[in-house]
């Protein structure tokens, strides 16, 4: 027998496969799950028709089969993927331990909500597709056409969007936020490089984040849903005479929110802001400059030069 694989029944699978304790079926008459057995039965085994089960073979079928195993590997997978340094760090020490991994996994996201959020999305899109494939699978035995799988129906990106505030720089309200996380990044800085040459880092971030007054900056900044400031793209004209040439002073997002696609929007939102305002020439100095900004800049056909990455607006 045929069903219709509805949102709400994929919803029921999903629960149904991580439960590690009990073995389900699936109703097609009915369109519900059954529970099987509990416990003394393994669900890897059942789903390997190796236990025997006494079902109409034709109204019944087996769930997708979800192991701890798959449950690790999705892990990995997520992880690897992970551009939060800090974060990337906790979890592979995290699966390199294995021991309580899957508790500890879920603790140490805690202390990333936004990480945790995307891992949710992650989680959701890898059994998602799971189930879609074990449905289409069945449709072919069926003889029928499957489901088409929408990628666009799982994008994390939702999250820059819907979690996420982007605002136009504004000196006023958004001054003593920038002012503050300068110097907790300064400090980062001085911490990551031993002795003087962390204070000589340091010192370079601060000055090139003074290289004009606070009300002669513009751009974006970005605060979370709780109004909490997360990051900011800001620039200055460069001379400050000039019309069609503005050099970044700050670009930056807090330590515990990279690798979200804050900075890609930050920059995004201003570039199109400075194209519609007449700039030509967007520079950005490479003093300090971690690797994965210089990847971004890549993406958005900035050049290297002799004093950095500059961009032409015009071509």
């Amino acid at each position: 027998m045929t069903f219709s694989l509805t949102d709400t029944l994929k919803d029921k699978i999903l629960f149904a496969m991580e439960d590690q304790n009990c073995v389900y079926c699936l109703d097609a008459a009915e369109g519900e799950l059954k529970l099987i057995a509990s416990d003394n039965v393994d669900i890897e085994e059942f789903n390997d028709g190796e236990v025997e089960i006494d079902i109409d073979e034709e109204n019944y079928y087996s769930i997708p089969s979800w192991s701890s195993d798959d449950g690790f590997e999705m892990m990995e997978n997520f992880t690897a993927g992970l551009h939060n340094p800090n974060a990337y760090k906790e979890l592979r020490r995290c699966l390199a331990n294995r021991r309580g991994v899957f508790r500890n996994f879920k603790s140490i996201l805690k202390s990333y909500p936004e990480v945790e959020q995307k891992w949710f999305a992650f989680k959701d899109k890898t059994m998602h597709a799971r189930i879609t494939e074990w449905y289409n699978e069945l449709c072919e035995s069926w003889g029928l056409e499957g489901l088409e799988e929408n990628p666009e129906s799982f994008d994390t990106e939702y999250l820059v969007q819907d979690d996420f505030e982007f605002t136009e720089y504004d000196s006023l309200k958004d001054k003593e936020c920038v002012d503050r996380e300068v110097i907790n990044i300064a400090e980062e800085y001085r911490e990551k490089y031993e002795g003087s040459l962390g204070e000589a880092v340091s010192d370079i971030l601060k000055n090139q984040s003074a290289y004009c007054s606070r009300e002669n900056e513009f751009g974006y900044v970005c605060y979370s849903q709780d109004h909490e400031f997360l990051g900011c793209s800001l620039v200055s004209y460069c001379p400050s005479s000039a019309k069609k040439s503005v050099a970044f002073t700050d670009f930056f997002v807090i330590q515990n929110y990279r690798g979200l696609g804050i900075g890609k929007e930050l920059l995004n939102r201003c570039l199109a802001d400075f194209k519609d305002s007449g700039i030509q020439w967007v520079i950005l100095s490479t003093k300090i400059m971690p690797e994965s900004m210089e990847n971004l800049l890549f993406e958005f056909s900035f050049k290297k030069s002799e004093f950095g990455f500059i961009l032409n607006l015009q071509e």
